[in-house]
């Protein structure tokens, strides 16, 4: 397919090159055909668009950063660290593709594009904006991708998609956001798709391609700052979720009868597994396939499911919270239909927007209009009124399928599509915390912000060793992109792991904020080797008071629970291509085991390091080839750190009330932490032996020293 042509009689070029045509006014560089203005938002944060107002000088400091606008945008910390890209107007085709629907030509006739305007295929202006980046910069950010966690060299759109997870610029979660260690980060301000090369055309080069118009916060500082500004900006992350839902998720594509669900209830129980949520896919509906396609209608099957008030009582008095399944696509012919017919979705040509979706039959179904007032409120209640009403916690499946053709609010579907699965999300969201108090939703989708509307798992990976890398990096790039909590597939959702493949996929899955075993064949833990899988899911209880007092701690202070290693490491190169190890909060680095056999090379950064299962300490800066057997795998503690773990063995969380049996195990000869539960906030300090508690009622506890 032909690029179309840059038509100068259309549009004139409004490129900040060459230099000495421009000129600066009001916060603002002009030039020929065009402006593009700077603000100052807040410390470290520049707004910079073609839409806003401007208010800086030529030349300001900002958290000790150097930005200069003329003769080009240049930033500075002592050294140069970004820099606008190109030394003068280039020859070449200045037309430009449009990147949704073009994607296999990327890469063509972009070396010659500087910032500026640009025509896309379909006539819509676009605009361009490029900055030269330096030799082997690492890159991150852009939502939740499961290819390569550093993005240099790769070019993205971001389009959500329903896709199984494969390594490349397709998503669930697509985010405009990117930062590099040496002290920047890009937000843009649109919901509209963005291009993204990452130094695919030219190394040397980011640019950045928006449709309509240019929208984007420029952050500075370090890679705390950098996320602390984009919670700033995009919202700050929810600290609502209930505190049971840090236990385990037990799930299967699907149970089918309400028999089904009370029996492995009962098994785990009996088998003496630790377990918190019981979740039921589509099938708790009558007509969730009616047409060949998943669609609600939110009522239960009364032969599969005769009696749920009396399953779910037997399920709480187990100790187990429900959580049952939707998507946002709405059945015809049915009670639900009725009403939402009013306030469903419209196309551009009047009819209702028709979902996207790999199935012939879904043009039947409608889309809610959560850009509607009323359409939103209207899901939302019924949510409260036909799903919550039974269930704990509403796992949101879908949220992708907002076709091109799409208008509300005076929206295209352009605009919606990314949108859409925030909107859904905070339905979901608000519904439950309207319901229950609390906030939580189990989603597949979103967009920026989504980390408001915990949380997300990351969708339909294969059953296969590459499906668990695909998975961890997955998650990896989703906190790197902002996300707080996730989740993903314990033992893959396509396929049927091996047992050696499962017991290293629930290792990992445990060592991340919430673990969830699911697929669409059996991932019942027994069925894995029982005393091995056992004992995976005793040590994720143990570790209880750890992991929920460091998902308040990195809330309050902003900075996501799973971090990969640059986060903490952003001077060591080592750290900038390692796409598998991770901090699972402050203090413990984690390495899961991801191929065939007992053997995996493990980086450990800067410092000393315990080794969890046998307390022998590594030296950081190095690599190491460990060997684990099947029940463990590679976990470390940082030196002089305090890990809080239960003493005795618990089956289930009781929200709401204290850890009331605890060890604090004390790595080193001098450490501190500040301790969080529920409505406790305690500080631990031990020096040379000697530990001091304070503000910590109501527990009993002791210290073990390692």
């Amino acid at each position: 397919m032909a690029t179309l042509k840059f038509d100068e009689t259309k549009f004139k070029p409004i490129s900040f090159h060459p230099y000495e045509k421009r000129f600066f006014k009001d916060g603002c560089i002009y030039s020929d055909y065009g402006k593009i203005c700077f603000s100052l938002v807040d410390k470290g944060i520049i707004r910079i668009g073609n839409n806003i107002e401007g208010n800086t000088n030529e030349t300001f400091i900002t958290n000790g950063f150097k930005i200069s606008i003329l003769p080009k945008l240049t930033i500075y910390n002592n050294e140069k660290i970004l820099e606008e890209w190109g030394t003068g107007e280039k020859e070449g085709d200045r037309s430009w593709f449009d990147p949704l629907f073009d994607p296999e030509l990327m890469g063509e006739n972009k070396s010659t594009i500087t910032t500026g305007l640009l025509t896309c295929k379909d006539g819509k202006t676009c605009y361009s904006f490029a900055l030269s980046l330096s030799p082997n910069e690492p890159i991150y950010g852009l939502g939740e991708h499961f290819g390569h966690l550093n993005k240099r060299g790769f070019d993205f759109i971001t389009w959500a998609a329903d896709m199984p997870s494969t390594p490349n610029y397709a998503t669930y979660i697509p985010i405009p956001f990117i930062w590099s260690p040496k002290g920047w980060a890009i937000l843009i301000n649109t919901s509209s798709p963005v291009y993204f090369d990452l130094g695919k055309a030219s190394y040397d080069r980011l640019l950045i391609i928006t449709r309509g118009y240019f929208d984007a916060y420029l952050f500075l500082g370090n890679v705390k700052e950098l996320f602390k500004s984009l919670y700033k900006i995009a919202g700050k992350p929810s600290n609502e979720l209930p505190k049971w839902s840090f236990g385990f998720w037990q799930s299967k594509c699907a149970y089918k009868t309400q028999e089904e669900v009370l029996n492995v209830s009962k098994e785990l129980r009996n088998r003496g597994y630790p377990g918190d949520v019981i979740h039921i896919d589509p099938p708790w509906e009558g007509n969730w396939d009616k047409y060949g396609c998943d669609t609600i209608d939110l009522e239960w099957d009364e032969k599969a499911f005769p009696n749920p008030e009396e399953m779910i009582k037997k399920l709480h008095e187990m100790g187990f919270k429900l959580s049952l399944w939707i998507n946002p696509y709405i059945e015809p012919e049915t009670k639900l239909w009725e009403a939402m017919k009013n306030k469903l979705m419209k196309s551009k040509n009047g009819g209702k927007a028709v979902p996207l979706a790999d199935c012939q039959t879904i043009e039947k179904a409608g889309i809610p209009d959560l850009f509607d007032k009323e359409g939103f409120e209207t899901f939302k209640n019924i949510l409260k009124e036909k799903v919550l009403k039974y269930a704990d916690v509403i796992k949101a499946d879908y949220g992708e399928g907002v076709p091109y053709d799409a208008i509300s609010n005076g929206l295209s579907g352009e605009e919606l599509h990314n949108l859409f699965s925030l909107y859904y999300m905070k339905a979901v969201y608000d519904a439950t915390k309207e319901t229950k108090g609390y906030g939580i939703v189990w989603g597949r989708s979103g967009y920026t912000g989504v980390w408001q509307y915990p949380l997300q798992w990351g969708g339909d990976t294969p059953s296969s060793w590459e499906g668990l890398r695909q998975a961890i990096r997955g998650l990896l790039s989703f906190h790197s992109s902002g996300s707080m909590f996730a989740s993903f597939d314990v033992g893959g959702f396509i396929g049927k792991p091996s047992e050696e493949l499962y017991i290293r996929w629930l290792q990992a899955g445990i060592m991340v904020s919430h673990v969830r075993a699911h697929g669409n064949s059996e991932r019942e833990p027994w069925k894995y080797n029982e005393e091995i899988t056992k004992k995976i899911l005793k040590l994720r209880y143990k570790l209880l008071p750890y992991i929920y007092s460091e998902s308040i701690r990195s809330v309050k202070e902003e900075i996501p629970l799973i971090r990969p290693l640059f986060f903490e490491n952003h001077n060591d190169p080592n750290t900038y291509n390692i796409d598998d190890e991770y901090y699972f909060g402050k203090s413990l680095l984690v390495a899961p085991i991801t191929q065939e056999g007992n053997r995996r090379k493990v980086y450990l950064p800067s410092g000393e390091y315990f080794e969890f299962f046998s307390d022998k300490i590594y030296e950081g800066n190095k690599w190491y080839d460990l060997t684990y057997d099947l029940d463990k795998f590679p976990l470390f503690v940082k030196y002089n750190s305090i890990i809080p773990m239960l003493s005795k063995e618990i089956s289930y969380i009781e929200d709401k009330k204290y850890f009331d049996e605890l060890e604090f195990h004390v790595y080193g000869k001098d450490a501190e932490m500040d301790y969080y539960d529920y409505e406790v906030e305690a500080k631990i300090v031990c020096k040379n032996g000697e530990c001091n508690v304070y503000n910590l009622p109501k527990v009993n506890y002791k210290f073990i020293f390692h």
